[in-house]
């Protein structure tokens, strides 16, 4: 996980604060406070033998939880729908606003229940969420019914993927379901470098193209000369074949076909990104790892 965050550190001596036995929330969420504060124990123990850089002052905290406002949820496709959070403009001080790497996530809590989510996008005070809507998920299903105006809590951020400015020559992307809300910031992020010469191909898993979310900010992407996104759907109507911005192909993703994907790459100047189900990452990797790929991330 990526600590960069240096706001969870008392004044006096820079040392990380002792989370309260009350600032877990005991729902079993990963990661916990307390290991968050045994890794920043760590990480300020070698520090304190190196010169300190001075970060921006975070938002966000890494071990304790800080009050948002939900502004506006609406569907973004079927089972999908998006959630912005804002934290109030009255408390935030100069020079504090959000800090997030692209593909890092945060945990939200609300209900007595955590749960682990990715941004999309965010401003130096507001984040916006994809989130599945589960028909038994009962996180998932509070807040698509919360109120406009109430409060969710949020710490973080976590994640340790980082990436340096054209250091691959091809970055190709595999997700299913959810998994997309991990990928796209950092496709967008690379996009967006005038000075990125990587080309990029997102491949996103999804049932239908009636489940496709971002499809209007993936249209976008594919307007650029170094992105590419192919539609693998389970369930293909030949009504979407012509479906602007994307290649479709029907079917669920296989060692076959992500070979197949990956034929005209040079596996010492590809990185594959992986987001999706614990199982769908673990069958990637396998098959990865039997093409001799090595510059592989997984997002968990």
């Amino acid at each position: 996980m990526s600590l960069d965050n240096y706001n969870d550190y008392d004044n006096d001596d820079d040392r990380p604060k002792t989370p309260l036995e009350e600032d877990c929330c005991a729902s079993g969420c990963t990661p916990c406070v307390f290991d968050v504060h045994k890794a920043l124990l760590r990480q300020w123990e070698n520090r304190k033998t190196r010169m300190k850089v001075k970060t921006p002052d975070n938002l966000l905290s890494l071990l304790s939880y800080k009050a948002f406002v939900i502004t506006d949820i609406s569907d973004a496709s079927e089972d999908y729908f998006l959630m912005t959070l804002e934290y109030p403009e009255c408390k935030i001080e100069n020079n504090v606003g959000l800090h997030l790497t692209p593909g890092q996530y945060v945990m939200l809590h609300s209900w007595s229940k955590s749960r682990p989510y990715t941004p999309i996008t965010w401003t130096y005070r507001s984040l916006v969420f994809l989130i599945k809507l589960y028909k038994h998920g009962e996180f998932s299903l509070l807040l698509k019914n919360a109120l406009i105006g109430s409060t969710i809590d949020i710490r973080g951020p976590y994640g340790d993927f980082t990436y340096e400015i054209n250091s691959f020559r091809q970055i190709v992307m595999f997700s299913i379901g959810s998994g997309i809300a991990a990928l796209y910031p950092v496709a967008k992020a690379i996009v967006n470098d005038e000075t990125e010469l990587t080309r990029i191909h997102l491949i996103a898993g999804f049932r239908s193209a009636a489940h496709l979310p971002l499809r209007k900010e993936l249209t976008h992407l594919a307007n650029y000369w170094n992105f590419k996104c192919t539609l693998q759907l389970s369930q293909l109507n030949d009504k979407i074949i012509n479906l602007h911005g994307f290649n479709i192909n029907g079917g669920r993703l296989s060692k076959a076909l992500v070979a197949d994907y990956l034929q005209s790459n040079d596996t010492e100047t590809t990185l594959i990104l992986i987001c999706g189900t614990s199982e769908f990452n673990q069958s990637m990797k396998e098959w990865l790892k039997d093409m001799n790929y090595t510059y592989i991330h997984i997002f968990e």
